[in-house]
């Protein structure tokens, strides 16, 4: 180009073809080649058809059409500390002492004796990767985007970082034994029942903030809310919130632009910060085809007991609201896939036809039993609104404790379909690390054909030190009610 940054018609200057032409001149192009716009080659070439000797242009960078660095936010903000075995243990302290013991004496009086609590805490380290392979010859032809093995090494980085990422969220040793715990279950097991706050569909608001703040903040907790993960649109969710009370000055405003961006919101203990995180979604839709190989993945389970209402366990409460909403107690249909390292497989119905009533104060469960072949390590459970006709979405997950026999799931809708969590924590190395057993390995594979072949691989675990220190805001909708996806 000529020292401007846009293409203009002084690029083809010299190039015959831009000016009059004659009769003549047409009837000579009617003979001449024909370069075209085809992208691959005619199933037969005519006479005239310039295809063959076309140079293709290809640009000389990849594009992305996935996610990227910035959208891995926990991994990248989180305390990385080495492990040196595979079982990493830790000591914390639980109390200084009974608070209900005073600690006046009088003159001379020999105290009370007061002892601080201690707890260890065992966190085993998990193993996660991936297989990479290139043929030897597509690493000898000469690539559009430089090296083959470098372009898909980079690939097999980010698809373990990704995993990653939502593994520090939603991963459960209790479903699937292969898996560390993340925040939501060390959160869950380790912190109060009043550290879970439940919007039940409900745009998250400054309301829900502030509580989730204090409840970190307050005794007996005594910490101090530093961030909150949150998906994408619950972060715009709670920006429109303070649409109605903002007033724009357009003179003082770059280029006349309005809006409002939310980097964070002051809490009563301090300053927290907003990180969008698009890894807090809402688990999907229920996949309508078989995820992995065939030959090692789960295959369709089948329905084993029709659902059922029955009166909940002991010491726990049915959700099932006698009200009118999306997720009150009515027609529902559920779907549940076998799931294991090796892949998913294909819902099964339940019902099998219809639908199936729930009853406000009362538990639904129905059965489910593995098909014959390799075994589940657990089932994940989606299902449709109010009314049974949507399309089913993620609930949440069970494990396949049963093994090759029946495996009873109960839906109290706890959990509700097309909503997902935010998580506040104290985001420093005092509240959470990640314990690594070596850096991000990739190690080559024996040659059994002509191709080249390496596995990448990461061990860690997740320790949460002061569970108390973080909240998890479940349940979080739109802020114009049940519209789906989040």
């Amino acid at each position: 180009m000529s020292g401007h940054n846009m293409v203009t018609w002084r690029d083809f200057e010299g190039v015959d073809g831009f000016g009059q032409a004659s009769q003549q001149d047409f009837a000579d192009l009617r003979k001449a080649l024909v370069a075209g716009s085809a992208v691959n080659a005619p199933a037969a070439f005519t006479p005239g058809d310039g295809f063959a000797l076309r140079v293709e242009s290809l640009e000389n960078t990849v594009k992305s059409t996935t996610f990227r660095m910035e959208h891995i936010k926990l991994l990248k903000a989180i305390a990385k500390i080495p492990a040196f075995n595979t079982v990493e243990e830790y000591n914390r302290v639980t109390s200084y002492g009974a608070l209900s013991q005073g600690a006046f004496v009088a003159e001379g009086a020999l105290p009370e004796e007061t002892d601080a609590t201690y707890e260890r805490v065992i966190a085993a380290i998990k193993f996660m990767g991936t297989t990479r392979r290139v043929s030897h010859v597509m690493s000898l032809v000469k690539p559009a985007h430089g090296n083959v093995i470098a372009q898909e090494t980079v690939a097999g980085t980010m698809y373990l970082l990704r995993q990653i990422e939502k593994a520090l969220f939603v991963a459960d040793s209790t479903v699937d034994a292969i898996e560390f715990d993340g925040l939501e279950r060390l959160i869950r097991a380790g912190a109060p029942a009043t550290h879970v706050i439940d919007l039940r569909g409900a745009a998250i608001n400054e309301d829900n903030l502030v509580d989730s703040a204090l409840t970190i903040s307050n005794a007996p907790a005594f910490g101090m809310a530093t961030d909150l993960h949150l998906n994408p649109t619950a972060h715009a969710d709670l920006a429109k919130s303070f649409f109605p009370k903002a007033r724009y000055d357009l003179m003082q405003k770059p280029d006349g632009q309005v809006g409002l961006s939310i980097s964070g919101f002051m809490s009563p203990s301090g300053t927290v910060r907003f990180n969008s995180n698009v890894f807090l979604d809402d688990g999907g839709a229920a996949p309508t085809a078989a995820v992995g190989d065939a030959d090692k993945r789960p295959q369709t389970p089948t329905l084993s007991a029709a659902p059922s209402s029955a009166a909940p366990p002991a010491g726990l409460t049915s959700l099932w609201a006698a009200g009118t909403g999306a997720h009150d107690a009515g027609a529902y249909v559920w779907q549940v896939t076998a799931n294991s390292r090796f892949g998913a497989s294909v819902p099964v119905r339940v019902p099998a036809t219809g639908t199936f009533t729930t009853v406000a104060t009362q538990s639904t469960s129905f059965g489910v039993t593995p098909a014959g072949g390799p075994q589940p390590a657990s089932y994940s459970v989606y299902r449709t609104t109010r009314g049974g006709t949507s399309t089913a979405r993620f609930v949440f997950r069970v494990a396949n404790a049963a093994g090759a026999g029946a495996t009873t799931i109960r839906d109290d809708n706890t959990f509700l379909p097309g909503t997902t969590r935010a998580f506040m924590i104290q985001q420093d190395r005092t509240n959470l690390a990640l314990s690594q057993l070596a850096p991000m390995i990739r190690v080559p594979l024996a040659t059994i054909d002509p191709s080249i072949r390496w596995m990448q691989l990461q061990y860690l675990t997740m320790k949460l030190y002061t569970p108390a220190h973080n909240t998890i805001i479940q349940n979080v909708g739109r802020s114009s009610g049940f519209v789906g996806t989040p």
